[in-house]
């Protein structure tokens, strides 16, 4: 019974395994999930690099050959701004600029010595205050600031550091710079001077504490003339109460001037 039993398992299953290009699938595994969360990108990173900052150094335009600072501070035909990042190596003044861009990067802006160097090694920060002028670009002759207030044609701020001189409205404005600085900035009196002096509202921090001036009270009077005078050493409201010699002079009392016996005289009440 057990023999018939499995034949007929075995006519059933046969047919089933002689169909042509049939096979079993086993069923397909599940898709893992894919997280959504955003990965930083490498754009992202070298992003937050170039904003940590830039050297920038002033050359001839046609040649990439570094000169002196002073010719793009004054906008000299010609010459311009040549940017490197801050692991570059900055060529010195007279050599030729490679592998850097005349575009200006992102970040705060440093200079370089004129011996050059590795940037980060060699850069020069400057946030001095300075005082801003209006001037005529292509003349630097000061105008009235209200010209670039209203952003007048060829015209722009000069900047010039807190320990130059400002020159009156109708002078040259000199050893300064177009370039926007990093420091606070002032504007300036019109009749110039030195900076710190012609800067509106500026205080100067080491400038040493003005020294009260004391004041010197008459002691003695002879027709109405002071003969001898005392430093005032106390004072209540105004009035001197007290001098060096703890005497008071006739600043402390009411004196007027009589007309007695031909002769004018000068009389004091305590």
């Amino acid at each position: 019974m057990l023999v018939l039993t499995r034949l007929r398992l075995a006519f059933f299953v046969a047919p089933v395994l002689m169909v042509p290009g049939c096979t079993v699938t086993p069923p397909a595994p599940a898709p893992a999930e894919v997280s959504t969360v955003p990965q930083p990108s490498q754009e992202t990173a070298d992003d937050d690099d170039d904003d940590e900052g830039y050297i920038e150094i002033c050359v001839v335009k046609k040649t990439r050959i570094r000169v002196n600072y002073r010719g793009c501070d004054d906008a000299q035909s010609g010459l311009t701004w040549y940017f490197f990042p801050l692991d570059a190596r900055i060529p010195a003044t007279g050599s030729r600029a490679k592998r850097g861009s005349f575009k200006q990067p992102p970040g705060d802006s440093y200079r370089a010595p004129a011996k050059g160097g590795i940037g980060s090694k060699v850069m020069l920060t400057d946030v001095d205050a300075r005082v801003e002028i209006c001037v005529v670009k292509r003349t630097r002759i000061r105008v009235s600031d209200i010209r670039c207030d209203d952003g007048e044609k060829n015209h722009s701020w000069y900047y010039i550091r807190i320990d130059g001189h400002v020159p009156p409205v109708g002078g040259k404005g000199e050893d300064g710079s177009f370039r926007k600085p990093y420091g606070e900035t002032y504007r300036a009196r019109r009749s110039g001077g030195d900076a710190a002096k012609a800067a509106v509202d500026y205080e100067d921090p080491d400038a040493p504490e003005a020294e009260e001036e004391e004041e010197e009270y008459c002691t003695t009077t002879i027709n109405g003339e002071c003969v001898a005078t005392n430093r005032c050493t106390e004072t209540v409201n105004s009035v001197c109460t007290k001098t060096e010699d703890d005497t008071l002079g006739d600043v402390t009392r009411k004196c007027t001037n009589v007309y007695r016996n031909k002769r004018w005289t000068r009389r004091c009440s305590r």
